[in-house]
Protein backbone atom coordinates (compact mmCIF):
# COMPACT_ATOMS: atom_id res chain seq x y z
CA UNK A 1 0.00 0.00 0.00
CA UNK A 2 2.80 2.42 0.81
CA UNK A 3 4.33 1.97 -2.63
CA UNK A 4 0.96 2.63 -4.25
CA UNK A 5 0.56 5.80 -2.18
CA UNK A 6 3.98 7.04 -3.30
CA UNK A 7 3.21 6.38 -6.96
CA UNK A 8 -0.28 7.88 -6.90
CA UNK A 9 0.78 11.01 -4.99
CA UNK A 10 3.71 11.49 -7.37
CA UNK A 11 1.45 10.98 -10.40
CA UNK A 12 -0.89 13.65 -9.01
CA UNK A 13 2.02 16.10 -8.79
CA UNK A 14 2.79 15.97 -5.07
CA UNK A 15 6.28 16.20 -3.67
CA UNK A 16 6.51 12.91 -1.81
CA UNK A 17 8.58 12.22 1.29
CA UNK A 18 8.45 8.57 2.26
CA UNK A 19 9.85 6.34 4.98
CA UNK A 20 11.40 2.94 4.34
CA UNK A 21 13.99 0.56 5.70
CA UNK A 22 17.60 1.12 4.60
CA UNK A 23 17.39 -1.76 2.12
CA UNK A 24 14.40 -0.14 0.36
CA UNK A 25 15.51 3.50 0.12
CA UNK A 26 16.55 3.30 -3.55
CA UNK A 27 13.46 1.24 -4.49
CA UNK A 28 11.07 3.79 -3.00
CA UNK A 29 12.99 6.66 -4.56
CA UNK A 30 12.72 5.00 -7.95
CA UNK A 31 8.91 5.10 -7.87
CA UNK A 32 8.56 8.82 -7.25
CA UNK A 33 9.60 9.83 -3.74
CA UNK A 34 11.62 13.06 -3.70
CA UNK A 35 13.23 11.97 -0.43
CA UNK A 36 13.17 8.62 1.35
CA UNK A 37 13.85 8.58 5.08
CA UNK A 38 15.29 5.52 6.82
CA UNK A 39 12.77 5.12 9.62
CA UNK A 40 15.20 3.05 11.72
CA UNK A 41 18.19 5.41 11.50
CA UNK A 42 16.65 8.86 11.03
CA UNK A 43 14.08 10.89 12.93
CA UNK A 44 11.52 11.47 10.17
CA UNK A 45 9.96 14.36 12.10
CA UNK A 46 13.25 16.30 11.99
CA UNK A 47 13.92 15.37 8.37
CA UNK A 48 10.45 16.51 7.25
CA UNK A 49 10.94 19.78 9.15
CA UNK A 50 14.24 20.34 7.32
CA UNK A 51 12.85 19.35 3.90
CA UNK A 52 9.88 21.70 4.25
CA UNK A 53 11.82 24.62 5.78
CA UNK A 54 9.89 23.95 9.01
CA UNK A 55 6.52 24.49 7.28
CA UNK A 56 5.49 20.84 7.61
CA UNK A 57 3.85 18.43 5.22
CA UNK A 58 0.42 19.02 3.72
CA UNK A 59 -0.61 15.43 4.44
CA UNK A 60 0.69 12.28 6.08
CA UNK A 61 -0.60 8.81 5.28
CA UNK A 62 0.24 6.35 8.05
CA UNK A 63 -0.19 2.59 8.30
CA UNK A 64 1.55 2.11 11.64
CA UNK A 65 -0.16 4.32 14.22
CA UNK A 66 0.74 3.95 17.88
CA UNK A 67 3.73 6.03 18.92
CA UNK A 68 3.94 7.50 15.40
CA UNK A 69 0.69 9.43 15.85
CA UNK A 70 2.10 12.44 17.77
CA UNK A 71 5.18 12.63 15.52
CA UNK A 72 3.00 12.48 12.41
CA UNK A 73 0.82 15.30 13.72
CA UNK A 74 3.91 17.40 14.55
CA UNK A 75 5.15 16.80 10.98
CA UNK A 76 2.09 18.50 9.47
CA UNK A 77 1.79 22.13 8.44
CA UNK A 78 -1.03 24.11 10.09
CA UNK A 79 -4.26 22.93 8.47
CA UNK A 80 -2.63 19.64 7.38
CA UNK A 81 -4.26 16.22 7.33
CA UNK A 82 -3.19 12.90 8.81
CA UNK A 83 -4.87 9.91 7.18
CA UNK A 84 -4.62 6.88 9.46
CA UNK A 85 -5.05 3.79 7.30
CA UNK A 86 -3.88 1.06 9.65
CA UNK A 87 -2.59 0.12 13.07
CA UNK A 88 0.38 -2.10 12.25
CA UNK A 89 1.97 -1.10 15.58
CA UNK A 90 -0.73 -3.05 17.41
CA UNK A 91 -1.17 -0.04 19.72
CA UNK A 92 -4.90 0.64 19.49
CA UNK A 93 -5.13 3.49 22.02
CA UNK A 94 -2.27 5.96 21.47
CA UNK A 95 -2.29 9.34 23.14
CA UNK A 96 -3.55 12.12 20.85
CA UNK A 97 -1.99 15.55 21.51
CA UNK A 98 -5.25 17.48 21.32
CA UNK A 99 -3.55 20.84 21.97
CA UNK A 100 -1.50 20.36 18.78
CA UNK A 101 -4.53 19.14 16.82
CA UNK A 102 -6.61 22.14 17.91
CA UNK A 103 -3.94 24.85 17.80
CA UNK A 104 -2.76 23.91 14.29
CA UNK A 105 -6.26 23.18 12.93
CA UNK A 106 -5.18 19.67 11.93
CA UNK A 107 -7.45 17.00 10.51
CA UNK A 108 -7.17 13.39 11.61
CA UNK A 109 -8.99 11.01 9.26
CA UNK A 110 -9.31 7.32 9.96
CA UNK A 111 -10.21 4.92 7.19
CA UNK A 112 -10.45 1.21 6.46
CA UNK A 113 -12.12 -0.59 3.58
CA UNK A 114 -13.86 -3.43 5.42
CA UNK A 115 -16.29 -1.17 7.31
CA UNK A 116 -17.52 0.53 4.13
CA UNK A 117 -20.75 -0.49 2.46
CA UNK A 118 -20.95 -2.18 -0.93
CA UNK A 119 -22.21 0.96 -2.70
CA UNK A 120 -19.37 3.05 -1.29
CA UNK A 121 -16.81 0.42 -2.33
CA UNK A 122 -18.28 0.33 -5.84
CA UNK A 123 -18.05 4.12 -6.07
CA UNK A 124 -14.41 3.98 -4.96
CA UNK A 125 -13.61 1.35 -7.61
CA UNK A 126 -15.34 3.49 -10.23
CA UNK A 127 -13.34 6.58 -9.23
CA UNK A 128 -10.12 4.55 -9.32
CA UNK A 129 -11.02 3.13 -12.73
CA UNK A 130 -11.79 6.54 -14.16
CA UNK A 131 -8.92 8.44 -12.55
CA UNK A 132 -6.06 5.98 -12.36
CA UNK A 133 -6.44 3.14 -14.85
CA UNK A 134 -5.58 5.58 -17.66
CA UNK A 135 -2.33 6.32 -15.81
CA UNK A 136 -1.44 2.61 -15.96
CA UNK A 137 -2.15 2.64 -19.70
CA UNK A 138 0.06 5.71 -20.26
CA UNK A 139 2.87 4.43 -18.04
CA UNK A 140 2.40 7.10 -15.37
CA UNK A 141 1.71 4.30 -12.88
CA UNK A 142 3.32 0.88 -13.02
CA UNK A 143 2.33 -2.25 -11.13
CA UNK A 144 5.10 -3.40 -8.82
CA UNK A 145 5.63 -7.13 -9.26
CA UNK A 146 8.22 -8.94 -7.17
CA UNK A 147 7.71 -12.53 -8.35
CA UNK A 148 5.37 -14.49 -10.61
CA UNK A 149 4.55 -18.13 -9.83
CA UNK A 150 2.49 -20.57 -11.88
CA UNK A 151 -0.66 -21.68 -10.06
CA UNK A 152 0.87 -25.13 -9.55
CA UNK A 153 3.46 -23.45 -7.29
CA UNK A 154 0.94 -21.62 -5.10
CA UNK A 155 2.59 -23.01 -1.96
CA UNK A 156 5.94 -21.50 -3.05
CA UNK A 157 4.21 -18.16 -3.67
CA UNK A 158 2.71 -18.28 -0.20
CA UNK A 159 6.10 -19.03 1.35
CA UNK A 160 7.56 -16.07 -0.56
CA UNK A 161 4.92 -13.76 0.90
CA UNK A 162 5.52 -15.14 4.41
CA UNK A 163 9.29 -14.69 4.03
CA UNK A 164 8.81 -11.06 3.00
CA UNK A 165 11.60 -8.82 1.84
CA UNK A 166 10.34 -8.40 -1.72
CA UNK A 167 9.44 -5.13 -3.37
CA UNK A 168 6.09 -5.49 -5.07
CA UNK A 169 3.38 -8.09 -5.22
CA UNK A 170 3.67 -11.84 -5.57
CA UNK A 171 1.51 -12.97 -8.49
CA UNK A 172 -0.05 -16.33 -9.29
CA UNK A 173 -0.27 -16.89 -13.05
CA UNK A 174 -3.24 -18.91 -14.24
CA UNK A 175 -3.06 -20.32 -17.78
Amino acid sequence: MGSACVQVAHALGATVYATASASRLADVGSIGAAAVIDYRADDFESVVARLTDRRGADAVIDFVGGDYLPRNLRSLRPGGTLVQVGILSGQHAPSIPLNLLLHNHLRLVGTVMKSRGVDEKRAMVRRFSEGFLPLFESGGLKPLVDEVFPLARAADAHRSVERGGGFGKVILAVD
